[in-house]
């Protein structure tokens, strides 16, 4: 097949013979698919010199054509040919983490277009963790007062003395899901329980075993701060947040977080202990567990879906219709999670990563990464539903540098969710992403020079050790592996 100047590669492209000019492009038909062959995000392409007809069931799938037709338009002829396309996964999603660091509506909306021209359509949205809460709420404006704002800034060993910090109104997330739904992107939120609760515990002190005021954390790590699972008051609190929440999100999914939760204060605390013995559980882990199911309940009340990291497997009782995102796992409980019938999604830390250095993960790696990770059963497959590309912002301040680490990474990971595997040619793709880096240009986004994708090997070591020793004190990274080690 002939791989044209498009990512995500279609499926199926069958060149008619010859090329007419690219003006062509602007006399466009659209025809429905009446018996559904392309399902709801695929189409059908047909260029010749009358012009072109496109073919889909739904607007969805008529949005996807037409960010192959103005990847295809970068030229001053395009062939004909006919184009069947339709996606490898359903969920294509990128994360985008703005509690560490914020970014502006417009460069949000910078981003969701360049994501939305290589087909994603999930935006999982990172606004609560240990350094902000980023959701204005009228029902606990201590979260925006307190929560939101951090004394100072210490990542990436630079410390930054002012005050920071912010969220978003009501009336700016619901214009951005409006926004992402034009494109056929749903927007998922990230309430992150029960740990990375600093900003929810620094608002309201009551809500931790310790009932201690505590300020926001300045730096990068994993912390003890926990929301109390002993104390009704807890779950009271997070329903009432969370319905606030749906009412502004009107996704399917709601993601709870449920990583890096350290049990230090749980173990001591009266109230989390006589919780664990009356409901006859062998563990803290297990208490998590019931946690995380209280809030899949209630948010199955309001026709919600639970997204949760891998580690909330750890207590063998999570229900089963939570989707597990797999980010780090190294007991396989995401692989037993598929093979069960659960739906998994691959988020893999060493390949996906995007805030680390390109020494560290190249775009090759990348992007010859399978979704389908070691331990799903061949009859399984289809559990795992799709991949998610992360962009954590502790090192990441300035939008430049966001759309650096991004790119093409991003891009890498839409083609594997949405490209065949037989389709799949990383020299190919470098190629392509050279003839579409205009348009992201164009919005905006600066991507790597390709100089920067894959360095050799010995620049790969020699990078990747200056990365963690500017960037990472050694403290935090003890701290970070005694944290999971306790949860492996």
């Amino acid at each position: 097949m002939k791989k044209l100047n498009v990512i995500p590669t279609p499926e199926e492209v069958e060149m008619l013979g010859g090329t007419v000019n690219a003006a062509v492009l602007d006399r466009l038909t659209k025809q429905t698919d009446e018996t559904g062959t392309y399902g709801d995000e695929g189409y059908a392409i047909e260029i010749d010199d009358t012009g072109v007809t496109v073919t889909a069931k739904t607007d969805c799938g008529f949005f996807r054509a037409e960010q192959t037709l103005k990847q295809l338009k970068t030229g001053a002829e395009v062939p004909c040919l006919r184009i069947t396309d339709r996606p490898a996964f359903a969920y294509r999603g990128f994360l985008i983490d703005s509690a560490r660091h914020m970014q502006s509506v417009d460069e949000l909306k910078k981003l969701i277009d360049a994501a939305a021209l290589f087909k994603f359509n999930k935006m999982h949205w990172h606004l609560s963790d240990d350094q902000g809460f980023r959701i204005e709420s009228e029902r606990f404006p201590l979260l925006n007062s307190v929560g939101s704002y951090r004394d100072s800034s210490d990542f990436g060993g630079e410390h930054i003395k002012e005050r920071y910090g912010g969220f978003y109104t009501r009336e700016q997330i619901r214009g951005l899901v409006a926004y992402c739904a034009e494109r056929h992107i749903e927007v998922i939120p990230e309430l992150d329980v029960p740990g990375h609760a600093t900003a929810l515990i620094a608002a309201y002190p009551a809500l931790s075993c310790r009932r201690l005021a505590i300020p926001l954390e300045t730096k990068q790590g994993i912390f003890n701060n926990l929301l109390c699972a002993g104390n009704e008051n807890t779950f009271d609190f997070l329903f009432e947040l969370l319905d606030e929440i749906s009412e502004l999100f009107p996704s399917k999914y709601i993601h709870l977080g449920g990583d890096e939760a350290p049990k230090t204060y749980w173990e001591k605390c009266p109230k989390c202990r006589a919780r664990k013995e009356e409901l006859g559980l062998k563990n803290y882990d297990e208490l998590q567990g019931w946690f995380t199911n209280r809030l899949i309940a209630r948010l199955a009340e309001k026709g919600k879906q639970v997204i949760v990291w891998n580690e909330s497997l750890n207590g063998n009782n999570l229900d089963e219709s939570a989707t597990v995102q797999m980010w780090m796992d190294r007991r396989g409980k995401s692989a037993v999670w598929a093979n069960r019938g659960s739906s998994v999604i691959a988020c893999p830390f060493s390949y996906y990563y995007c805030d680390y250095p390109y020494s560290m993960t190249p775009v090759k790696k990348t992007y010859e990464y399978d979704p389908v990770f070691e331990g799903v059963a061949p009859i399984m497959k289809k559990h795992v539903i799709g991949v998610t590309v992360p962009l954590w912002t502790e090192y990441i301040s300035d939008f430049d540098r966001l759309c650096y680490m991004a790119f093409p990474r991003f891009a890498a990971v839409a083609e594997r969710g949405w490209t065949k595997p037989d389709n799949l040619d990383y020299e190919s793709f470098c190629r392509r992403f050279a003839a579409v880096t205009p348009l992201l240009h164009r919005l905006g986004v600066k991507p790597a020079p390709q100089s920067d994708w894959d360095p050799n090997t010995l620049n790969r070591l020699t990078k990747t050790i200056r990365f963690f020793k500017d960037k990472i004190d050694p403290q935090t990274i003890k701290n970070s592996l005694n944290s999971t080690n306790r949860q492996e």
